[in-house]
């Protein structure tokens, strides 16, 4: 194709390979077998370079998580790795085959009906692809290798035409971390290649990426997406748009913008990590570790993002109730985590994955996956039965109202609604050194009975007494828990059933939980828990 490249712009590409992550999670492994490759994905899932030629595989639905597996298979981020680990003739032919085959399909479905891309990871897809195929052009760039530049870049620009069109007729870009991702990537490409097509410039993508992280990373540092994970997500993504403005020289004035919105971020990120420093398992996340950053200690209030955190040397509690967006969100309004010398007592499950074909994955993300008060009604929902992704809203919220904070004690409390209703209320005191006590008011008759859920870490030992009170031990922690009523005559039902929380890399651990009803339905009522440490 009629398409040259400035002086500097030639040095720019051919430089690029290798200097930014493209954002996809550690797991990819690539082994040859034969005359193909293995593909291993970050969820498992494998499958061959030879497959990938046919046209027909780009449109399958796989039988296991198969929401991950399209997204990983249809991202193209395997094409870098593959070239890294060799780029001679044979696999750059491989490549381009792959290419040609994925184009075949994209080009011939988007002129039937765009809208069947339509899809909760499309943008996350688009990201990728256009990062793959463009550190590709910049790896033949740099080998000065002309012809395969040409046939690849003649490839790019039927792939980018259709992104493009997903972009705009599927409004993709939007303020969330995959629309960042999709951004930054359109970012990328239009500053190494600079109106390969029409349509906005480098100058006018940092514009929008400032503003729309500038929405999404609000005045008390915290990203809108409900999970401390993303959060840390978004740090390293504005450290790498702050890396590539400083890096390409095109953004003169631009690169401070950007540093401000990352120290604010940075600083939200600290605030929500454990004393170890730790990832905790809040939203859509299992946690896990981290070394970059040390926490933060002392107390994060925010009501606009539904979530209160006091930390100190020893001891961490979360409290949710609320949200920005619902983008990451979970059933898990008035929910509770309580962490103490070095592990959780109770907590949030985390996540385990998106296959809706997995009981255990689902269940994770409702009620029964948090330490939170509920009615029957609801116990049993999953995100779909209250979320409503494109009206940004969900018919259970909570809110939190009030705090109080001294040295000696922390008192919080939240709302939850349904459908606008207010329909229970949590009052959550934290007494410095001594233990947790909720109060969890009912005042509706129509959601079926109370229920009060706290889950345990696998770390805690269980025993249930005679007298309904429950010893909570591990090797460094002991705490009795005590529960009771604001109404004598009615009768609570203590349960110690069997529960699972979810690991790092896809591991699901056996727990216990610790149920609180009572034996009728439709009461107006307090539930007093009480855990007091020995």
């Amino acid at each position: 194709m009629d398409y040259v490249l400035s002086e500097n712009d030639r040095h720019l590409l051919a430089a690029y390979a290798g200097e930014f992550s493209d954002g996809t999670p550690r797991g990819w492994v690539l082994e040859e077998s034969g005359d193909s490759w293995e593909i291993t994905f970050p969820n498992t899932a494998k499958i061959t370079t030879l497959s990938l030629e046919d046209p027909a595989v780009w449109g399958t639905a796989p039988g296991s998580d198969a929401n991950t597996t399209i997204l990983w298979r249809n991202s193209l981020a395997y094409i870098p790795r593959l070239l890294q680990l060799k780029s001679g003739a044979q696999e750059i032919a491989e490549v381009e085959k792959i290419i040609q085959s994925f184009l075949t399909w994209f080009e011939e479905n988007a002129s039937k009906d765009i809208k069947s891309f339509k899809s909760s990871s499309q943008d996350h897809q688009s990201a990728t692809r256009i990062r793959a195929l463009v550190w590709t052009l910049s790896l033949l760039s740099r080998e000065e290798r002309k012809d395969e530049f040409d046939r690849i870049l003649s490839l790019y620009s039927r792939l980018l035409t259709v992104e493009n069109r997903l972009l705009n007729e599927l409004d993709l870009y939007q303020p969330n971390n995959y629309g960042i991702m999709l951004g930054i990537a359109h970012l990328h490409s239009e500053t190494l290649l600079p109106n390969l097509l029409a349509g906005p410039d480098s100058q006018a993508w940092a514009g929008r990426l400032y503003d729309t992280i500038g929405e999404i990373i609000d005045e008390d540092g915290i990203a809108s997406e409900n999970t401390p994970i993303y959060q840390l997500f978004y740090v390293m993504l504005l450290e790498d748009v702050v890396a590539f403005l400083d890096w390409s020289g095109k953004f003169s004035g631009r690169t401070r913008m950007f540093q401000i919105l990352l120290r604010a971020a940075q600083i939200g990120a600290r605030k929500q990590l454990l004393p170890t420093g730790a990832v905790p398992p809040l939203g859509d996340s299992p946690g896990g570790r981290q070394q970059r950053f040390k926490p933060l200690f002392g107390t994060l209030w925010s009501p606009d993002n539904g979530l209160a955190v006091l930390s100190g040397e020893s001891e961490y509690f979360s409290f949710i109730a609320g949200f920005r967006s619902v983008m990451h969100k979970q059933l898990d309004d008035l929910s509770i985590s309580w962490w103490k010398n070095g592990e959780f007592i109770f907590r949030d499950a985390g996540l385990l994955s998106y296959d809706q074909n997995d009981p255990i994955a689902v269940g994770i993300r409702g009620p029964r996956g948090h330490s939170l008060p509920t009615y029957s009604k609801f116990d049993s929902w999953n995100t779909k039965n209250s979320i409503s992704y494109g009206k940004n809203t969900s018919r259970l919220r909570g809110k939190l109202l009030s705090r109080m904070v001294t040295a000696e004690e922390s008192d919080l409390i939240a709302v939850l609604s349904y459908d606008e209703k207010p329909i229970l209320q949590r009052r959550v005191q934290v007494i410095n050194a001594t233990g947790v006590t909720t109060t969890d008011t009912f005042t509706s008759i129509q959601y079926g009975s109370p229920l009060v859920r706290f889950l345990l870490d696998p770390s805690i030992d269980v025993d249930k007494r005679a007298d309904g009170s429950v010893g909570l031990s591990r090797k460094n922690f002991h705490a009795l828990a005590r529960f009771s009523s604001s109404n004598p005559d009615i009768e609570l039902s203590i349960e110690v059933n069997e529960s699972w929380v979810a690991f790092e890399n896809h591991r699901v651990v056996k727990t216990k939980e610790l149920l609180i009803s009572t034996s009728g339905h439709g009461q107006m009522i307090d539930i007093i828990s009480s855990f007091v440490e020995m």
